[in-house]
């Protein structure tokens, strides 16, 4: 209610001003007519530019309305929906085309009999000049029952110098020390390393052009927006890129549909989405990040994304007329605005 007054006061104000601006203004104007030089004239006319400008703009005006005290930023594509719900009275910028020179990269599917082929293409792009990230879900082997199927970093690390001892490997994982972290990254980024074996420690602010394939082993460990992220890793340069899903005969059919919206989609949103709809919304403004709760009565954030819009374009609409039209609110937003906490003053 105080927004919508003070938008309606400010308009008035403004159509009252603009009136008398545009007097002002022609009063400049006929002072640079009669100007006697052009420099004179020109200073006359950027003046009157300035005077219509201060005189347009709202009496009384909140900056922070034009210049925004808080900027929130993710690198990972938010679903919309969810953006709707959580940030919707945020202006939402979103960065949806890849970055100049960017190759779309190949992904594929591999069941524990294929494992090899991703093996066999490692050796052939390292050949070839390329270079290899190894993606594993855990650091260290674990005793524990749910963890005992996954592949650690050090156990691969180990198995792959054995295995391949023309090959140069590195590893990269959260336990090391920040000396040795980049010390690791240092030496794959100058061509050193020819493959690293890494934890999802390099989903994000790793960049080096010449990686071109990676392989993430047992990846229905990974939530799809993860391994969106760590796909990323590759497709940087001008050599042609491939990711490999790796995945075994416990992950079952719910895994390998999950894997498909990785090979059939190369739009971080679109796999957001999709994300979204498998594992659920969990607790919109918590800490749950997944399940199919998310506090609401009867609606779906993942179904019923045309009601929000609507929701949200008529609570626009209602307030823009409250504020230009001076209509009044309805009476249960009235009260809800009553009753709500009091709003800080952030221009103190």
């Amino acid at each position: 209610a105080e927004v919508g007054a003070g938008a309606d006061s400010s308009s008035s104000n403004s159509e009252r001003v603009e009136g008398g601006g545009s007097a002002v203004a022609e009063d400049t104007a006929d002072t640079a007519v009669a100007a006697a030089t052009p420099a004179e004239a020109a200073a006359a006319e950027t003046a009157a530019a300035e005077t219509v400008a201060a005189a347009a703009a709202p009496v009384g005006a909140v900056e922070w309305r034009y210049a925004p005290h808080m900027l929130a930023m993710s690198a990972t594509p938010i679903p919309r929906t969810l953006a709707m719900c959580k940030h919707g009275e945020m202006a939402l910028s979103c960065i949806d085309e890849k970055p100049a020179g960017r190759q779309l990269i190949l992904t594929k599917i591999l069941n524990e009999p294929r494992h090899g082929d991703a093996y066999k293409a490692m050796t052939d792009e390292v050949s070839a000049g390329g270079q290899c990230y190894i993606i594993t879900p855990l650091i260290t082997e674990s005793a524990a029952d749910r963890f005992i199927r996954f592949t650690s970093a050090e156990e691969e690390y180990e198995r792959l110098k054995a295995e391949y001892p023309k090959l140069r490997f590195g590893i990269l994982h959260g336990n090391m020390s920040s000396d040795e972290k980049v010390a690791a990254l240092d030496a794959f980024t100058a061509g050193q390393t020819q493959v690293l074996v890494a934890t999802s420690v390099v989903e994000v602010g790793v960049d080096v052009p010449n990686s071109s394939l990676i392989i993430i082993l047992d990846a229905d460990r990974h939530g799809l927006s993860s391994l969106h992220q760590l796909r990323g890793r590759v497709g940087r340069g001008k050599r042609a890129s491939k990711c490999f899903l790796l995945i075994t005969n416990e992950a079952g059919a719910f895994a390998r549909d999950r894997m498909e919206i990785m090979v059939k989609s190369n739009n971080g949103f679109q796999i957001a989405e999709q994300d979204l709809r498998v594992r659920g919304p969990g607790n919109l403004l918590g800490t749950r990040q997944s399940g199919l709760q998310a506090n609401l009565f009867h609606a779906s954030v993942e179904t019923d994304l045309y009601l929000l819009e609507a929701a949200r374009k008529a609570a626009a609409e209602t307030i823009a007329r409250a504020s230009i039209r001076g209509e009044g609110l309805p009476a249960p937003l009235m009260v809800a605005l009553k009753e709500r906490p009091p709003v800080l003053d952030l221009n103190v």
